[in-house]
């Protein structure tokens, strides 16, 4: 079903996509996080295969048997690439536009223009000046993907990464800050076999500013949580869920120590580490899961992406590794724990 927030930003991209059904499709500019956003978009809800991925930027080292083109690809007679639909997943540029013209194509029935569609000419992100790296925006060119259009649509602030040493409060045992998405969320819970009922709830240790619990939110929890320690970033993502208008009822923030969050995890069954602290943190953490369990027994599961710590889960006796898999991200490696019962 999916937020109502981000219904505009679907509709837009399905308007597009819908016309392409039972046709090939030409992604141009699969480089970038849009074209790989977009490819799997169209896949995931729409079942739309991408015929032809055509990169611009060739610098970028790559595998050969990965069956990416060049944009010349539009030049050679190639099976049925004169009669694919062609989405330009980069800014549109005079030089492309008169290419696709001069070759035939017609803007909004052969091609389209995904960024003019999305963001209009405001395509670029401006460079902020005398705001700490807490606050500060993503700069240079934005990319097509929900939270990045929220960014953009409500003024709020997923994106832009924190590193270890610019933390002020959590830096003995934090990691830096970090943003995934839907298309990473949303595979990682499908490989879960997830599918959220009433009294299904998520909580997300390290929540940073709120870009995995909206996610959580978009899949079709009624119910979310999270955990921040770092109070400039916790500020951030009170913002956001201000700026969003999410209810109360829908989302529970918690500022403080990880490692303390006690009774507030017995609402909770469902519970996601994205490496937020070192093995020392997360140690507790699973203490205190373990003593949520004993007070109220339910079916319980940890998703762990980069599961450094998996010994500590598994010595505590309540969880078992139920699934493994990998996924689309630099940290690849997701376990699934759950409780015995």
């Amino acid at each position: 079903m999916g937020l109502l927030i981000l219904q505009e930003f679907r509709d837009k991209l399905d308007n597009i996509m819908l016309k392409a059904m039972h046709k090939s499709v030409l992604l141009y500019g699969y480089e970038s996080y849009t074209g790989r956003f977009i490819k799997w978009y169209a896949e995931y809800y729409h079942n739309i295969k991408i015929d032809y991925l055509v990169s611009t930027d060739m610098s970028r080292s790559r595998a050969y048997d990965m069956e990416i083109f060049r944009p010349s690809i539009l030049d050679f007679d190639y099976r049925d690439v004169r009669n694919a639909i062609i989405w330009v997943v980069e800014p549109m540029t005079d030089t492309l536009r008169e290419a696709l013209n001069k070759k035939g194509y017609v803007l909004n029935v052969d091609y389209f223009d995904l960024y003019s569609e999305i963001y209009g000419d405001d395509v670029y992100g401006i460079n902020e000046t005398g705001v700490d790296v807490f606050h500060l925006r993503k700069e240079g060119r934005r990319d097509i993907q929900f939270l990045e259009w929220l960014e953009w649509k409500y003024d709020c602030n997923f994106l832009t990464r924190i590193k270890h040493d610019d933390l002020e409060v959590a830096k003995e045992h934090g990691e830096g800050y970090g943003c995934t998405t839907q298309k990473e969320i949303f595979t990682i819970l499908d490989r879960c076999h997830c599918i959220p009922k009433n009294k299904d709830a998520i909580f997300d240790y390290g929540c940073g500013k709120g870009g995995a619990l909206l996610s959580f939110l978009d899949y079709g929890f009624e119910r979310v949580g999270g955990v921040e320690y770092e109070p400039k970033i916790y500020e951030v993502l009170e913002q956001n869920v201000r700026k969003l208008g999410i209810s109360e009822s829908q989302i529970e923030l918690i500022q403080g120590d990880a490692a303390k969050v006690d009774a507030e995890l017995d609402e909770y069954n469902w519970f996601y580490f994205y490496r937020p602290f070192d093995g020392y943190i997360f140690e507790k953490c699973i203490e205190r899961m373990c003593r949520s369990y004993k007070r109220k027994k339910r079916k319980m599961h940890i998703i762990v992406i980069s599961p450094f710590s998996h010994k500590q889960i598994e010595e505590s006796k309540a969880f078992r590794l139920t699934n493994q898999f990998t996924i689309d991200l630099r940290q690849r490696v997701v376990h699934l724990y759950e409780t015995f019962n």
